[in-house]
């Protein structure tokens, strides 16, 4: 029974993830023999990478590790764009029972989406690694907070792995490739979360500041490197008191955290008072309808996806639907890039969306 160790820096490079295909041929001739989870699971990230699995303008996938059979269930991790090559890289992490074997392609579409997003943008060569590392929970477990903290740890560990091959490549014989800080590329990094995955972000962000890799600059005459340069919080279950009171030393500059909060988004608010959590007080508020200087259809509701080609252009949309405002608002930020100003006496989250 395979157990996912998690990434290291050599998981980035050419090499191993070409072993990786290997092993997902090797598991697509054995999959009459799998269970109904490995077997669901195998079937979404065969079809996250195909080519013409998804619209030919959105990035390649390529798989950087998984696991169908562990005593957590299936686990996957699946970069839009290449990791070698990157400009920008962002980890979209989801939360309540988004797991490989429900809802794989969806999450790698949403992570090629945001690629797609922050390229338009600017970024040159953007990635956004859809991170299905954890055993996100069942409904019930949302009120707890051990599995954020688990969760953390094994992002922490992966955002780990991504810092030393960026400054040391992967480190294998055969990837001869300089690491990209050796080009003289300066990455990007930063988060996007979404439900309880702003809590495993914030436990990854705490453990990562309390290990040096994302420095407090409150001290420094110049801002220090780290992997994360950027937060952003959609639909946020809230924060456990001890995390709150540390909201403030994640390791995040000043302004680099935001949150987006949809009009119908009971779920959120809900899961932070039933959790007895605080709200992300400090974050700046990233619009979820349109306003001017950026452009974009109205978010409602806690979903990060809910638009279809059957709905009206200008439906509501979740979260990360493409088209959405505050897909175009999180694009922006996670690549380092300012949003519009906001005129004086508007609401930065632009006005209520409609029903």
């Amino acid at each position: 029974m395979a157990v996912r160790a998690g990434l290291s820096r050599a998981s980035f490079g050419a090499a191993a993830r070409s072993r990786v295909q290997e092993r997902l041929r090797a598991d697509m001739a054995r999959r009459d023999g799998l269970g109904r989870q490995a077997r669901s699971a195998l079937d979404g990230i065969v079809h996250a990478l195909k080519p013409e699995g998804m619209d030919p303008h959105l990035p390649a996938r390529h798989l950087l590790d998984y696991v169908l059979e562990g005593p957590d269930g299936p686990r996957a991790v699946v970069a839009a764009g290449d990791p070698a090559t990157a400009t920008h890289l962002t980890w979209l992490v989801s939360g309540m029972g988004i797991r490989p074997q429900t809802a794989m392609w969806g999450t790698a579409r949403e992570a090629a989406h945001l690629a797609a997003a922050q390229r338009a943008a600017g970024a040159p060569r953007p990635v956004v690694i859809g991170w299905l590392g954890y055993p996100a929970p069942t409904p019930w477990r949302v009120v707890l907070d051990g599995p954020g903290r688990r969760g953390g740890a094994m992002l922490a560990a992966d955002v780990r792995a991504w810092w030393e091959f960026l400054r040391h490549g992967p480190g294998e014989d055969d990837d001869v490739a300089p690491a990209l800080r050796a080009r003289g590329t300066a990455v990007h990094g930063a988060v996007e979360a979404h439900s309880y995955g702003s809590l495993v972000a914030a436990h990854a962000l705490r453990l990562l500041a309390d290990r040096g890799l994302q420095p407090d600059d409150a001290e420094a005459p110049w801002p220090a490197e780290r992997p994360v340069e950027a937060l952003v919080v959609s639909g946020a279950v809230g924060l456990p008191a001890a995390l709150a009171a540390r909201a403030a030393h994640l390791g995040l500059r000043s302004g680099r955290t935001f949150r987006a909060l949809a009009p119908g988004d009971l779920l959120a608010r809900v899961g932070r008072a039933v959790g007895r959590r605080r709200d992300w007080t400090d974050a700046a508020v990233l619009p979820v309808a349109p306003r001017p200087g950026l452009a974009g259809a109205a978010v409602r509701g806690h979903r990060t996806a809910r638009w279809s080609p059957t709905a009206p252009e200008d439906a509501p949309r979740g979260y990360r639907d493409a088209g959405s405002v505050t897909l175009a608002a999180t694009a922006r930020v996670t690549a380092g890039l300012p949003l519009s100003p906001v005129p004086d006496g508007a609401d930065p989250a632009g006005p209520v969306a409609p029903a």
